[in-house]
């Protein structure tokens, strides 16, 4: 990951001053939103206060369209020290959720069923120029594994799923959409930023944060189009256009 050397500003959240003594020091001489110079500093003073205090912390970036006036949070991370599951096979195994998991998580919820999967469905039908029964009669078809996108041979982005809209079952196709799912704050790589960009040409290219805190009752998901560059000029890494999207789904929707 990637910080610019820029104000940085972080609200400090009640979870992580009730966990670290350190924090709570921090609030009380600094406030509740503490201004960094970079996000590289507010990601070491994170470290820093993990070390002086009893519960690790960690600096998560804000939702896109967060309407906080703020960066990023910091928030309680407890460290998961256990190498081995707790119980056993008869009675049940408790494993903690490494980090691929919860991106699989991410995915499984923006991407399942494969046919019409709620949060896509949904942004098809608020994004599109529909009336109602024709909304509400939206077939999307999601392919988990679309072909990898290559730009100049060096920037490449492998998407999460390929969704394609149509009125209907066996009906002409209305619009695709390219999807890269991050759930938490999981970061967008440069090299995926450049061929999103690119492919965002010739398609629907759509960014999709999740926040899986809810599970199992429901979740949130931010969507937001990417704009395309410009015939390939170098665009801002989170230049994105039209409106955000912020779709709370319960997990009976649809």
């Amino acid at each position: 990951m990637s910080y610019d050397a820029e104000p940085f500003r972080v609200a400090v959240k009640d979870s992580a001053s009730e966990a670290n003594e350190a924090v709570r020091r921090l609030a009380r001489s600094e406030g509740e939103v503490v201004q960094f110079d970079s996000a590289a500093d507010a990601h070491q003073r994170a470290r820093d206060l993990s070390e002086a205090g009893e519960t690790p912390v960690k600096v998560q970036r804000a939702a896109p369209q967060d309407p906080a006036d703020v960066d990023a949070y910091l928030v309680a991370w407890p460290e998961r020290r256990r190498r081995t599951p707790d119980g056993t096979p008869t009675e049940g195994l408790t494993f903690d959720t490494a980090a691929n998991q919860y991106g699989a998580l991410g995915e499984a919820v923006v991407c399942s069923p494969a046919v019409n999967p709620p949060l896509l469905t949904h942004f098809a039908r608020v994004d599109s120029d529909l009336s109602e029964r024709e909304a509400e009669n939206l077939h999307v078809a999601v392919d988990a594994d679309p072909d990898p996108v290559v730009v100049d041979g060096d920037a490449r982005w492998e998407p999460d799923c390929r969704a394609v809209v149509r009125p209907a079952p066996n009906r002409p196709v209305l619009t695709e959409f390219w999807c890269e799912v991050k759930a938490g704050d999981g970061s967008f790589e440069r090299s995926q930023r450049a061929a999103m960009r690119a492919k965002a040409r010739e398609a629907t290219v759509l960014k999709i944060r999740v926040d899986l805190d809810e599970l199992p009752d429901s979740y949130t998901a931010w969507v937001r189009k990417v704009e395309p560059d410009a015939g390939g000029e170098r665009a801002d890494d989170d230049r994105t256009s039209g409106a955000a999207y912020r779709v709370n789904a319960s997990l009976d929707s649809f």
